[in-house]
């Protein structure tokens, strides 16, 4: 029955595997891309994955200096989510030079929509 067969008793009673089980619920997961820079091969890595969690050190004019410094742009992070097919991104590893992060948002989600701030003492739900 766990492998989803009827079971037939010794009697020949069929029983049906739907009346004593339920629907598999698929399983979730989770890959973490923190202090790295931009690398397609991590999108290869991690496909259909529920929840990628990618840095996003630098909005997207700076992407020189966030490879110089082997980093990633949100730009770059929504791309991977993208090419994943990951259901959720969490972008976070903000650079302390933005006081407000609203930009990261907005930038992410403009390739990649499903897209959540990873602050700090948040919890979110996979």
């Amino acid at each position: 029955m766990k492998n989803g067969d009827d079971y037939e008793t010794r009697d020949g009673k069929i029983i049906k595997n739907e009346w004593v089980t339920y629907p598999n619920i698929p399983g979730k997961s989770y890959a973490f891309c923190a202090d790295t820079i931009y690398d397609p091969q991590i999108a290869e890595k991690t496909k259909g994955v529920t929840v990628l969690y990618h840095e996003a050190t630098y909005l997207k004019d700076l992407e020189e200096r966030a490879a110089a410094r082997y980093h990633s742009t949100t730009l770059q992070a929504a791309a991977i989510a993208q090419q994943a097919a990951a259901q959720k991104l969490l972008i976070g590893h903000f650079s302390s030079k933005y006081e407000l992060l609203d930009d990261f948002l907005t930038e992410a989600q403009s390739v990649f929509p499903n897209t959540q701030l990873a602050i700090e003492g948040t919890t979110y739900l996979i």
